[in-house]
């Protein structure tokens, strides 16, 4: 049951936040400067610097509940920690750790994820359309908007969303898990055999 819990812990953990994990992609082509320095000014006032850390918190922190409460309430999770009762303790200080460091890990990278934001809105907006854009959240319901789109993601109807998702995700995941784990030690054996 032990290797059982410990492959579960693993697959449970893959969909942690992972800013480490990146697709190959071909270089983009530098924007135009004045694109960028317009790009910049747009996303200071999308996400303004004073308020990253306040941001970061409000858009993750439910999210990180609701992958507990989806790892937590999944039956073959319960199941096992149900028959290790001290495993529960360290599972939750396991959790814990890992959500502290991605919440903090993205707060460090939020400077060079802003700047590839703009470098995207670079590319892909031009001078006088960020203006425009920049115009809307001079408005009243810009201003609305802008205080409140970070919070989207904490709304009730989102969360519930996102939790039955999640709990879908891990239908049958302690399965897949031990299939994975067998494929694995397979490949090692074979490896081992061919030595």
């Amino acid at each position: 049951m032990r290797r059982g819990l410990f492959a579960l812990v693993l697959a449970a953990a893959a969909p942690l936040p992972a800013l480490a994990q990146t697709a190959q992609t071909a270089p983009a082509p530098a924007p135009d400067p004045a694109r960028i320095a317009a790009a910049q000014a747009l996303i200071a006032r999308i996400m303004p610097p004073a308020r990253i850390n306040e941001t970061v918190d409000q858009m993750m922190r439910p999210m990180m509940a609701n992958l507990r409460n989806a790892m937590l309430s999944n039956p073959e999770m319960q199941q096992a920690l149900e028959k290790m009762p001290k495993a529960k303790a360290t599972f939750d200080t396991f959790l814990d750790d890992e959500f502290a460091r991605s919440i903090a890990l993205t707060k460090q990278w939020m400077p060079t994820m802003l700047e590839a934001m703009a470098r995207a809105y670079a590319r892909r907006f031009t001078t006088a359309q960020m203006a425009e854009i920049g115009a809307f959240f001079d408005t009243p319901t810009g201003k609305v908007y802008a205080a409140q789109a970070s919070t989207i993601m904490a709304d009730p109807d989102m969360l519930a969303a996102q939790r039955t998702m999640m709990t879908k995700a891990m239908e049958g995941l302690q399965q897949r898990a031990q299939v994975m784990a067998q494929k694995i030690a397979q490949d090692i054996a074979a490896e081992q055999d061919k030595k």
